[in-house]
């Protein structure tokens, strides 16, 4: 990843947050949507990840940062990625998005200031502008980078979260403990139990 001058104000909000969200489609993927009718009849969906993403959200996980995906639709693959990556939280069937921040801070005492949130898309708006530190993506519609306090470079699906994430450690000084403990090989892949909603 190419190395920014990071905003004092982003490096303030990023030491603060506990927990990073993000949305999916445009976000974690480039924004297509691959169907396929199985065997079955059953209509699935297939959808395609950056490794590059998915080591970003490990890196943070493995600092202590909780991870999770907030999304409107639902699929038995986020299930998977979710797992795969250690993420903490997977919100399913989510039309309105922030009602999954009144829920984390009803449920878990949160405060805004404390979670982050990278959306691309209209839909994103309302968890953009509650959280603490809101995030977006190249090909993020105008009204969600308006929104954002930091915009990737790079966009959906071509390793824009890996590059927040990266971002946010390194504002957080815990950039070099991963570069570190990868060469030495002590990084492990963090294991926790996810916790599933479906509708808020």
């Amino acid at each position: 990843m190419t190395t920014v001058q990071l905003n004092p104000l982003f490096i303030q909000k990023a030491r603060q947050i506990k927990l990073l969200l993000t949305d999916v489609d445009g976000v974690m993927t480039d924004g297509t949507l691959s169907f396929f009718t199985d065997a079955q009849g059953v209509t699935r969906e297939i959808k395609n990840f950056e490794s590059l993403d998915g080591m970003g959200l490990l890196y943070l996980a493995y600092c202590g940062l909780q991870t999770g995906i907030v999304s409107k639709g639902a699929s038995n693959t986020l299930e998977f990625w979710a797992k795969e990556l250690g993420m903490r939280y997977l919100f399913y069937n989510m039309p309105v998005k922030h009602r999954v921040l009144d829920w984390l801070l009803q449920k878990y005492q949160l405060v805004p200031e404390e979670i982050a949130f990278i959306g691309d898309d209209l839909i994103d708006l309302g968890l953009l502008q509650r959280v603490g530190l809101p995030l977006a993506v190249a090909n993020s519609v105008p009204e969600a980078k308006a929104a954002a306090l930091y915009i990737s470079s790079r966009r959906g699906g071509q390793a824009a979260v890996r590059d927040i994430a990266e971002q946010i450690l390194r504002a957080r000084g815990q950039w070099d403990r991963v570069v570190a403990d990868n060469a030495s090989g002590a990084f492990q892949n963090p294991q926790h139990e996810l916790c599933i909603v479906k509708g808020l």
